[in-house]
């Protein structure tokens, strides 16, 4: 995986109170790039409640973040109604890709299916080991992801319809690009990040499955489709990219 390439992420307090109000943000672009930012194309966006509810999201759009400034952005409002653990996640439109369109190797299009998730705790409440969006790929660390703190190794394990699958990963803290860690799972779908500083992480796993077929665009994509097309890809890659703030 290319921890440079574009990517959604999303903010907001991992930690509140019940009955707290708070605004979720979703950014899709290169973090290297601030001025590239923009408001993710996005196919769903949801938040599950504690017991498993699930509340379908409507994004609003903006363009001035203090600490970005001026970019697009996604964001929506809520209020926590219940002790435990939320999950904020958004499911980007799927598109095709040739990374032979930019130069950056040999023609092989694929499709690409992707979510962005981050679990938010409420109450200081809690029973969950896992914290799954309920699509067909996902990945999970072994401990609370609001708990973990500077200079701990954690466990992620990537699962493919609920079964470990070989898949690529990376991890970096969105300030140090620097410090990325990528790698392999093997074929029992775990890896290990180690989280080396604290701030806001992004840690993130592929999986491809090798089945060529044709998608019907659902989206334009500048010079090469638009809506309407037959567009055949060689590859289908899902990927997972799970927010992280770590403490100290």
């Amino acid at each position: 995986m290319n921890a440079s390439g574009h990517s959604v992420w999303l903010e907001s307090r991992d930690q509140a109170d019940v009955g707290d109000s708070d605004r979720l943000y979703a950014l899709y672009g290169h973090l290297d790039d601030v001025t590239g930012i923009t408001s993710p194309a996005i196919e769903s966006a949801f938040l599950l409640a504690p017991d498993g509810q699930k509340t379908d999201l409507d994004m609003n759009t903006g363009d001035w973040l203090p600490g970005y400034g001026w970019i697009g952005y996604a964001y929506s409002d809520m209020t926590y109604s219940s002790p435990g653990d939320y999950l904020f996640a958004i499911a980007r439109t799927p598109s095709v890709y040739d990374p032979s369109w930019h130069g950056s190797g040999p023609s092989n299009p694929r499709l690409g299916y992707s979510v962005a998730k981050m679990a938010i705790n409420v109450g200081n409440e809690s029973n969950k080991t896992s914290w799954d969006t309920g699509l067909a790929f996902d990945i999970n660390p072994d401990k609370a992801p609001y708990a973990i703190h500077a200079g701990e190794n954690v466990t992620f394990l990537a699962k493919y319809n609920g079964q470990p699958v070989n898949a690529t990963f990376s991890a970096f803290p969105n300030n140090a690009m620097a410090l990325t860690q990528t790698g392999s799972t093997g074929s029992d779908g775990s890896f290990m990040v180690n989280f080396s500083q604290g701030g806001l992480w992004q840690v993130s796993a592929s999986y491809d499955i090798n089945e060529p077929a044709t998608w019907t665009a659902t989206m334009e994509s500048a010079g090469h489709y638009k809506v309407g097309d037959m567009v055949p890809y060689n590859t289908t890659r899902y990927s997972t990219y799970m927010m992280v703030y770590v403490r100290k």
